[in-house]
């Protein structure tokens, strides 16, 4: 069997920049929102490379620029990742606003995980690139919401935990327990909602999150993992 050839970067960047207006046309992100600087996209890119401790990841570099993209056109001032492992996910969402070289100020992001180990590597992972200190790992259990979220309202929520035993089950319950705490407008991130090994596990969630109140809400085949993409009223 012939493989197939690999995307240049720059069909990449095209690629993924239908993809945003796929999200555009959907509407998950506004018809006006702020397009996304490609050489700007691949100076971070490169930081990140060069800084970046990672010891596995199924994340691809189409869905890394589209988690980029997302944060770009969103420009969240609060972003929340649900098992932030070494924080890698964590960093293209929160790259636009935290990042080195950022397009805009944040205010605070935080990775949630469950195990000190990948909280002290996202930690220094961070910290190596360059991020701002509202970016911040710490070690806590994603269901806790109401603990985590003082008196924030999240702009950008990225839920991918994965439980020893019920692997990615509980998507739908942690979405649930965030609810509350998310700012208009906001946009919800679910990674892995293609991937064959977890379909039964995500077979509802998208139904979920439109019974519960999200606006629109999309599926991105970027890769074998997938995302899927809800914004709430706002």
């Amino acid at each position: 069997m012939t493989s197939l050839p690999r995307l240049t970067g720059t069909q990449a960047d095209a690629l993924a920049e239908r993809f945003l207006e796929h999200c555009r046309g959907a509407g998950i992100l506004e018809a006006d929102a702020p397009s996304v600087s490609w050489p700007e996209f691949h100076a971070f890119r490169a930081r990140l490379t060069s800084s970046f401790e990672v010891p596995t990841t199924t994340l691809t570099p189409l869905a890394a620029r589209v988690l980029y993209g997302l944060a770009a056109a969103r420009r969240p001032a609060t972003v929340a990742t649900l098992g932030c492992f070494a924080g890698n996910l964590m960093a293209w969402v929160s790259g636009p606003g935290f990042g080195p070289g950022a397009r805009y100020s944040g205010g605070r992001s935080l990775g949630l995980d469950v195990a000190a180990e990948p909280v002290a590597l996202a930690s220094a992972n961070l910290r190596r690139a360059g991020f701002a200190p509202g970016a911040e790992a710490v070690v806590g259990d994603a269901f806790d919401a109401a603990e985590h979220s003082a008196d924030d309202q999240w702009e950008l929520l990225l839920i991918d935990i994965d439980v020893p035993g019920a692997r990615k089950s509980g998507y739908a319950r942690l979405l649930e327990r965030w609810l509350p705490h998310l700012a208009p407008g906001a946009l919800v991130i679910a990674h892995d909602v293609c991937h064959p090994v977890f379909a039964w596990d995500l077979r509802d969630y998208a139904a979920f999150a439109k019974e519960h109140g999200a606006l629109a809400t999309t599926t991105l085949p970027v890769d074998d993992c997938g995302l899927e993409v809800s914004r709430w009223p706002g």
